[in-house]
Order: C-alpha cells, then sequence, then structure tokens
C-alpha cells in the first residue's frame, strides 16, 4: 500500500485535473466505499467527486491533495446518504444487479451470500460514520492506522479507538442477530 503523501508533497504547484483523476480515482472509490457509498452508486459517486474537485481546482492550494480529495468525497457521501431515504420511499425497487446472482453461483448459493451481505450492511450502518469508516478502511481497504488519520486529520490514537469501538459493536451486534435465530451460517 503506497502511503497517503505522495499527493501532499507537490505543495509547490496546484495539480492538474488530469492528473488527480488518473492518480486518485481508485483511492477515492474505495473510501466512498468505505464510507457507505452503495455499491450500485459507487461510480456515480466518484464522478460527483470529481466534478466538485474539477470546478474547485482553480482555488486549491495544492496542499494535501489527499485530505482534500477526503473532504469532498466524505461530504458527497453524506449528502447521498441523506437523499437515500427519498429515493427508497419513491422507488422501492433493488437494483437488478443486486437481484441476480453471479453467473459461477447456484442460486443457493447467490440467496446465501446475498442474505449475509444484507446482514453485514446492515450491521455496519449501525456503526457511527466515523468508526465504519475508519473500520474499512482498515479492514478492507487495508490501510494503515495512520493513513487513515492523515485522510481524516485526526489523531492515530482516534483511528484506533474507532476501529477497536467499531470491532466491540459489530461482535455484540451480530451476537444479538445470531441469539435471534435470524442469522444462519
Amino acid at each position: 500500500m503506497e502511503t497517503i503523501d505522495k499527493g501532499a508533497t507537490q505543495a509547490a504547484r496546484p495539480p492538474e485535473f488530469r492528473e488527480l483523476y488518473e492518480r486518485w480515482f481508485e483511492d477515492v472509490s474505495r473510501w466512498i466505499r468505505a464510507m457507505g457509498g452503495p455499491e450500485a452508486d459507487r461510480e456515480d459517486l466518484v464522478q460527483d467527486v470529481f466534478m466538485v474537485v474539477y470546478r474547485r481546482l482553480p482555488d486549491f492550494d495544492g496542499e494535501n491533495v489527499a485530505g482534500w480529495l477526503y473532504q469532498i468525497a466524505r461530504r458527497r457521501v453524506r449528502d447521498f446518504l441523506r437523499l437515500a431515504w427519498v429515493k427508497h420511499l419513491l422507488l422501492r425497487n433493488e437494483p437488478l444487479s443486486d437481484a441476480l446472482p453471479e453467473k459461477s453461483e447456484s442460486p443457493t448459493d447467490a440467496l446465501d451470500t446475498k442474505e449475509k451481505r444484507q446482514i453485514l450492511e446492515t450491521l455496519l450502518q449501525k456503526l457511527n460514520d466515523r468508526e465504519r469508516t475508519a473500520l474499512l478502511l482498515f479492514e478492507v481497504e487495508g490501510y494503515s492506522g495512520e493513513q487513515i488519520a492523515a485522510l481524516q486529520g485526526v489523531a492515530v490514537g482516534t483511528i484506533w479507538v474507532r476501529i477497536h469501538n467499531a470491532r466491540r459493536k459489530l461482535k455484540l451486534a451480530l451476537a444479538k442477530y445470531e441469539r435471534k435465530g435470524e442469522f444462519h451460517k
């Protein structure tokens, strides 16, 4: 995993849009995933982030590129999720891609995978945004605690506390879910 500081060293001049887009596209996509951006909307959210970047680039001083992009992504995901309930009420349909099994999966395996994914997403949504994001960036995306701290602009100890709290809450929620008999391995 590369260090987050590589974009921050370009403080002498603001980067070109194409440079930013090519260098940071995958990182922004991973951040959006970790922040709870829905899979079906992730590409659109990434494009939205880069539309904001394009508009604001002339005013950007070139300092801490990763932090700047992360904050834009965080705000876009926050705004998207705030409005998601309206979409849910109006549309009430699952994306077709969520309903179709993978070609290599049997229908039973596809259903089991879908149910487990829904359980995990439900449990993750019970975490606060900061804990969920820190946990997913660390556990799923492979960022170090130091990298996450630099992105979020907080002390590394704060990140470790968030990850610890998220793991504890997930473990308790999963145990509660299993006791109710709603989860089958």
